[in-house]
């Protein structure tokens, strides 16, 4: 009797380890036809082939018998270069974040996250939206030194993860996952100096307080998304550098890369996004800007700023700590996670997978602790 196989499982890890059907036919020697009709679910494969998908695709053989137990609603993502990156360089980051809801929906059984406020309430003017966030918040109008932390506070489910991709910086979505909605930020590690990684959370911030539940992404053409992008941009630009107190600082020195130098150190951001700030602001003449522009390409900062590898990149703490909280008071540990989300959701995941999307090391997770409680107890979440 043939071993159960869900034909979308094998779909869904063929693209997260950006495979062509061509590719993964070529490795596993056998037609592309064959496994267009595996993923069709027109045929099983057999012993050995399943054997090959297993050790190729890196997937646990679960993954690929079980059916979802779960209902999800994707409500469209967000990119950073999503006009310079493929469909092939974004499926892995789009099941990540996926897979990411999961474990959140999965740990909220267990812990209380900081809820995610509501952004109907906020201004489509990504000026004034930037304004009724730092005030809804209670940011003042000083520098934001850690925009990762900020965001995790207000409910935020982020990661930090390699898309192996020079053109993704960061993206975000809403999703919902069994009627619960969780806004998942996936930046990525090697795109981003610290000042880099701080204007793109704001931009996403941007896309979740102007644009998330208001606009579906993928519908838009290149000028409507490019206009999407650049009120994200806006936004973020306004919520790192408010106006009065930004303009305090650079008045009657707009011009002097100098200082622009002292300024990163206090405002967080990178010389050229407040190059474009005072750009934008209206501080400098068009042959003005062009001389800083020379001057940054001149001084070989176009990649790399001054102060950059000074300061090490955020990483996010939240589902980290949610998981060496379920673990102290002994709930489960990393052993069990796959069993929790098999049994809860008909899923499996690489534990190097689970590893990056908590932040938590491959050998934390296979721990060997004793005493493990695997479900829910009232008395033990009391402690």
């Amino acid at each position: 009797m043939p071993m159960p196989f869900n034909g979308e499982r094998l779909k869904e890890a063929r693209r997260f380890r950006k495979l062509s059907i061509t590719d993964l036919a070529n490795q596993m020697e056998v037609s592309k036809q064959m496994i267009s009709k595996y993923e069709r679910g027109e045929s099983i494969p057999s012993a050995k082939n399943y054997q090959k998908l297993v050790f190729l695709l890196r997937f646990p053989l679960s993954f690929f018998q079980k059916k979802d137990k779960f209902e999800q609603e994707n409500l469209g993502t967000f990119y950073r270069s999503r006009l310079t990156s493929t469909q092939t360089e974004k499926k892995p980051s789009e099941l990540k974040k996926k897979y990411l809801a999961i474990l959140a929906n999965l740990f909220e059984q267990y812990v209380d996250f900081p809820t995610l406020s509501d952004n109907s309430i906020f201004s489509n003017n990504p000026t004034q939206a930037a304004k009724q966030l730092r005030s809804a918040w209670n940011l003042g109008t000083g520098p934001i030194l850690d925009v990762m932390d900020l965001l995790e506070h207000h409910g935020f489910k982020i990661a930090l993860v390699s898309s192996d991709s020079g053109k993704v910086d960061a993206f975000g979505s809403e999703i919902k996952i069994n009627n619960e909605v969780y806004y998942c930020i996936l930046i990525d590690e090697n795109n981003n100096s610290y000042f880099r990684q701080q204007f793109s959370l704001a931009h996403e911030l941007g896309h979740w307080v102007l644009h998330s539940g208001k606009v579906y992404p993928q519908e838009l053409d290149s000028i409507d998304y490019r206009k999407m992008e650049n009120e994200a941009n806006e936004f973020a630009a306004n919520f790192l550098l408010p106006t009065s107190e930004f303009i305090d600082d650079v008045l009657g020195e707009e011009k002097d890369l100098n200082n622009y130098l002292r300024l990163k150190q206090k405002w967080k951001v990178s010389i050229s996004a407040m190059i474009y700030r005072v750009n934008s602001l209206g501080l400098l003449e068009p042959n003005e800007f062009r001389n800083l522009q020379k001057k940054l390409s001149y001084n070989h900062w176009r990649h790399e700023e001054p102060m950059d590898r000074d300061y090490s990149i955020r990483k996010p703490i939240l589902m980290r700590q949610a998981f060496n909280l379920i673990n102290k008071v002994e709930l489960f540990d990393g052993n069990v996670i796959n069993d929790l989300l098999e049994n809860n959701y008909g899923i499996s995941l690489p534990i190097e997978i689970i590893s990056e999307l908590l932040g938590v090391s491959i050998n934390e997770l296979q721990s060997n602790n004793s005493n493990i409680v695997k479900y829910r107890n009232e008395k033990l979440m009391t402690k």
